[in-house]
């Protein structure tokens, strides 16, 4: 399973000054299948890219060290159909431009409860684990931005959660040090009440006290 993700930035609309494609309806989103293993390393170079380079929405780059995740990772996510894994192409080239994983909370790791000082949550717990659904492991390579292709991505994954997963309310973990990203995800409809979750690999981190805002999407 793909660790969390720090999904998707409102650089998709206020990004870098460099000129990007402004094609919005040819692209398109789909369900990963076995067939896709020939798109494996292209997947995996987007992936890698948009979270361990500067300039990508989801770059984490000064903040996490090592590989977002590994071809073989990878390989296996795209024969997972329990954590089924959302890929979006070019729709008149079939390039792969980004990715976006569904992953039911019952089966997502625990990553303990946020130490921080002062911390206390209000949030108030009304869905079972088997009603929910976290978005992870969404990239978009950083040279398509400015496509809707993030957008597009977020929609297919909440309209599949809600109508084949049954799914009553999506999550997102972002990085509290990338405010502009939990911005994005509001003006897509989700809340933050004020919930955290700590880094599950401490050791990967590059500065102190990087940690997760929850935030919350009801379906």
């Amino acid at each position: 399973m793909a660790s969390p993700s720090s999904s998707v930035s409102s650089s998709e609309s206020s990004g870098p000054s460099t000129p990007r494609p402004e094609r919005k309806n040819d692209v398109f989103v789909r369900l990963a299948q076995t067939e896709d293993e020939k798109y494996l390393a292209q997947f995996h170079s987007v992936i890698n890219k948009a979270y361990r380079t500067e300039g990508g929405w989801t770059t984490e780059s000064h903040l996490v060290q090592d590989e977002r995740i590994s071809q073989d990772g990878l390989r296996e996510l795209l024969n997972d159909k329990v954590n089924p894994l959302l890929l979006a192409f070019d729709s008149n080239t079939m390039e792969p431009l980004g990715t976006l994983q569904l992953e039911p909370l019952e089966h997502y790791p625990s990553f303990g409860e946020y130490q921080g000082e002062n911390y206390s949550p209000t949030y108030v717990e009304s869905h079972k684990k088997e009603q929910q659904i976290v978005l992870g492991l969404f990239s978009v390579d950083p040279t398509q931005q400015s496509r809707g292709i993030g957008r597009k991505l977020v929609e297919f994954a909440l309209r599949h959660a809600k109508e084949t997963m049954g799914r009553k309310q999506a999550l997102v973990y972002v990085i509290v040090q990338r405010p502009e990203l939990i911005g994005w995800y509001k003006r897509l409809g989700f809340t933050d009440f004020g919930e955290k979750l700590p880094f599950p690999d401490a050791f990967r981190l590059l500065q102190n006290d990087v940690h997760f805002s929850v935030l919350r999407l009801e379906l």
